[in-house]
């Protein structure tokens, strides 16, 4: 009976120990993982989702993602809207009701438009109203700033989580990411912005001087191209 209760006691104290290394690595992870700065957003409205807050975190993204024709959703008047985000720039604010570090960013749009990259149009991106708690939606409605609801919109450019930023230009996106504050964000896609820029005056120039070459009567294979310096 004595080897039965010793040999019990050891397989009880090795299972201990290795439920308290299983803890200890669990808190080590979850710490290293709140250094990192991510994380769940717990505070939820009682009838919201637990949004997900991701700071710097940018999802691969190819050049040729395709970018919806509109951003199509309903206003915090259940009115049904479509804004076109294939021509100028549009700034789109995926924010949430239950998420902390957007308040931020809703108080920032609170009185008025703020300046945006590239002299970008600012709309706020909420998910459908079913989704959110729409009585904090309509505390925190901008005064100017467009809020619209739609999930397919989160959805179609793939975003992470909240708050998260997506700026469009001409049908495509130029630069995307989050920040805790809106001068994080705007330094971020003002970079963004200055890089895209710089590529398509690098297209510019190539066009126009293959138009010169061409009125010339200088075609692709032409000898003068290879000709020794």
């Amino acid at each position: 009976m004595t080897p039965l209760v010793v040999g019990l006691a050891l397989v009880v104290l090795v299972l201990a120990v290795l439920v308290a290394g299983v803890l200890r690595s669990h808190a080590e992870i979850l710490k290293a993982l709140h250094e990192l700065g991510a994380g769940l957003e717990l505070e939820r409205a009682a009838d919201g989702p637990v949004p997900v807050t991701i700071d710097g975190v940018v999802p691969p993204r190819s050049a040729d993602s395709p970018v919806p024709d509109s951003l199509v959703g309903t206003t915090l008047d259940r009115e049904a809207v479509a804004y076109s985000l294939q021509g100028g720039a549009t700034l789109l604010a995926f924010l949430s009701s239950g998420c902390t570090t957007c308040q931020a960013f809703w108080s920032a749009f609170a009185t008025g438009t703020p300046d945006a990259p590239a002299g970008a149009r600012l709309l706020v991106v909420v998910r459908d109203l079913d989704e959110e708690s729409e009585s904090e939606l309509r505390a925190r409605r901008p005064a100017v700033v467009p809020v619209v609801a739609s999930t397919t919109g989160w959805d179609a450019l793939g975003v992470p989580g909240s708050p998260y930023f997506v700026l469009v230009q001409d049908g495509r996106v130029v630069g995307e990411g989050s920040g805790a504050s809106w001068p994080q964000v705007t330094t971020l896609l003002g970079q963004a912005t200055a890089d895209a820029e710089l590529r398509g005056n690098g297209a510019v120039r190539e066009s126009r001087d293959n138009s010169v070459l061409r009125a010339a009567g200088i075609e692709p294979g032409h000898p003068s191209l290879y000709e020794a310096s």
